[in-house]
């Protein structure tokens, strides 16, 4: 019997002598009651709900049974019918003693948090482990850390061997961002119970950080076993799939999904993301507003909203989402960039500029921001600022170990952080904040120092060892920086991580293993763009033509023929393979985008001469970009070979 069915029997055992006097119709709602415990035993609880509410049909009247049942919805998180079933076997003289710890979680399910801490607090020592962990809960949705690290350690200290304590004490610890502490956490709760599902779900998620999309997915695919209709599982593993690029197994994941809850708002958001990929908005349109609001304060939620509102000409609307968007979560990159867009859309060139800066003036800046910002002030008449930007999207991507910090602070602002780190040195947050300052100033020494201490004393946190990584690249340790990125990467495999390492191990000398770490992140991140883009260039330099067109055609498929920069690469690849029928249509799609772009000029125009397509505006072209960029060595050598003839 499983741990729930164990806080069960104690509760209902007791609540059963209240119930004694049941009607004579009751042996019908015994046998619903005790296949509902079946069915909660094999982990299959929405099977359990369903002969709960058979028992209770039969017999409303026994407490052991809306007991039961509440627990079930608690499993379910529905807080609101556990909490009316909870009151209703209060009403039936259960005692309140079995019943707090149970009313405390369906409260935090409601997110009445202060309601559940009161609630827990009149929970009896039997209980104690269930009604510190929602206290736990309920402190840490209040944003008291310290009071939830308390709490969750009273609860390890009652329950020392508790499955639901272990997965509540891992989902605090990535709350934390002490992503060491939550793996082992759950896989504590793994082992006392390998049949806990959500133990099972949290495990696939940290999993998913750790190492990635695929290897997510056996963990899911492990507690769907247990309850092939658990719908956080479900969700989860659709939400991978989709991420994964699997969109017919994320299709087919929703629709199962919506089969068993027909309201539920993921489901319907990850269908409207499909449809948004596919290019149909107004279905997208449709679908999302069967999520009922519910993701509408989301980031995603906002995100996509934003994107249909965008695509079918409601740039005002999706201003005003996304200013809130952005004004949230300052670093999301794709919220800029679509309210950059939308600025530019309805001729706000100043907005459009100041939504691009924090982006623009980054050193990993891609074309498109690039791009966007060069015609937004080529649009205010300032030539310089736009041919400077300009420039920069007409170069190959370089990613540098500042790349992705923060924009730098000036040295007022340096003095705020530290002087707000003296008042509480021990913030970790603002620790990170003034390393990653130092670092913007380049500051590397101090930085370093600083970085090592956080380390020390955090050693299950990434951002610890990207920090000291960073400093160490700064200060010209690429192999060391190496080092410390390979920590952060056993413990997050994000996107951040797998640049920075594939770029000091560039840096160090060793191309090979930076080619390694960037075949295992696209095995497991297929989808994602930068990653990608680091191929196609890497399969461009070495001059292997096929590997680059086919990389760039499936990103072109995805995002579409919006990216200059792109764009020309695909058409560079395919005038090499000397497939100018593909070549010429691309690279004049190029050219259009950006035409005061050097880059896109000189392939256009080079292709047009080399192929003796249209060598008369071929050869203006040259011209035009050797006026643009008369330091490049590429577009000087094209204009040679023309003019030589």
């Amino acid at each position: 019997m499983k741990k729930h069915q164990l806080l069960l029997a104690a509760a209902l055992l007791s609540a059963a002598a209240a119930c004694s006097n049941a009607p004579a119709g009751a042996g019908g709602a015994q046998g619903a009651y005790q296949r509902g415990l079946a069915a909660l035993d094999k982990g299959q609880v929405q099977e359990a709900r369903i002969e709960f509410l058979n028992a209770i049909k039969a017999n409303p009247d026994d407490g052991r049974i809306r007991l039961a049942q509440a627990r079930t919805y608690l499993l379910l998180n529905d807080g609101v019918a556990a909490e009316a079933e909870i009151s209703r076997a209060r009403a039936l003289k259960v005692p309140l003693a079995e019943t707090h710890h149970l009313m405390a979680n369906a409260l935090v399910l409601q997110k009445r948090f202060d309601e559940a801490v009161a609630e827990a607090a009149k929970a009896p020592p039997a209980h104690a482990a269930d009604a510190a962990r929602m206290r736990g809960r309920a402190q840490m949705a209040l944003g008291n850390a310290g009071a939830a690290g308390s709490s969750f350690a009273e609860a390890l200290a009652a329950g020392p061997n508790d499955t639901d304590v272990w997965t509540d004490l891992a989902r605090f610890r990535r709350g934390t961002s002490d992503v060491a502490g939550a793996v082992a956490a759950a896989d504590k709760a793994v082992k006392l119970d390998p049949r806990n599902i959500e133990a099972l779900q949290l495990r696939g998620e940290l999993t998913r950080t750790q190492y990635g999309l695929a290897a997510a997915m056996p963990w899911f695919d492990r507690a769907l076993q247990i309850d092939p209709n658990h719908i956080p599982t479900l969700v989860e593993r659709a939400a991978t799939l989709g991420d994964l690029g699997r969109m017919k197994e994320m299709l087919a994941e929703t629709r199962k999904i919506l089969s068993i809850q027909s309201n539920n708002p993921v489901a319907y958001y990850l269908q409207a993301m499909l449809a948004a990929r596919a290019k149909k908005f107004d279905l997208a349109r449709s679908l999302f507003q069967r999520t009922g609001g519910a993701l509408d304060d989301k980031p995603a939620g906002m995100l996509l909203a934003s994107a249909i509102d965008f695509e079918t000409g409601n740039a005002e609307q999706a201003i005003a989402r996304l200013q809130k968007l952005v004004g949230a979560q300052p670093d999301n990159v794709k919220a800029r960039r679509l309210l950059a867009a939308s600025q530019w859309r309805l001729g706000d060139a100043a907005s459009t500029i100041q939504t691009l800066r924090p982006l623009a003036d980054r050193p990993d800046a891609d074309s498109y921001v690039l791009t966007l910002i060069g015609k937004a002030y080529d649009k205010q008449g300032n030539t310089d600022l736009a041919a400077r930007y300009l420039a920069r999207a007409a170069e190959p991507q370089r990613r540098t170990v500042t790349a992705l910090l923060d924009a730098p602070v000036d040295e007022a602002q340096l003095a705020t952080l530290r002087r707000k780190l003296a008042a509480s040195p021990n913030d970790a947050q603002l620790q990170i904040q003034l390393v990653r300052a130092l670092l913007g100033r380049g500051l590397g020494a101090e930085a370093l120092q600083r970085a090592r201490a956080l380390q020390a004393g955090s050693p299950g946190v990434p951002d610890a060892h990207v920090l000291v990584g960073d400093a160490r690249g700064i200060l010209g340790d690429y192999k060391g920086a190496v080092e410390e990125y390979r920590k952060a990467a056993n413990l997050a495999f994000t996107e951040p991580v797998a640049m920075r390492l594939i770029e000091a191990l560039r840096n160090s000398g060793n191309s090979n293993g930076a080619a390694r770490v960037l075949e295992l992140y696209l095995a497991q991140n297929p989808q994602n763009v930068p990653a990608q883009l680091l191929a196609a260039n890497a399969f461009l330099q070495a001059k292997q033509w096929d590997g680059a067109v086919a990389i760039l055609e499936r990103l072109r498929k995805r995002i579409g023929d919006r990216d200059a920069t792109l764009l020309n690469n695909l058409a560079w690849a395919y005038s090499e393979k000397r497939d100018y029928r593909s070549a010429l249509p691309i690279a004049k799609k190029a050219w259009e985008l950006d035409k005061k772009n050097p880059a896109t000029t000189d392939t256009y125009g080079w292709l047009l001469y080399k192929s003796g397509s249209d060598r008369t505006q071929g050869m203006a072209l040259l011209e035009q970009a050797s006026r643009g960029s008369p330091t490049d060595d590429q577009i000087r050598d094209h204009l040679a070979a023309a003019r030589r003839g």
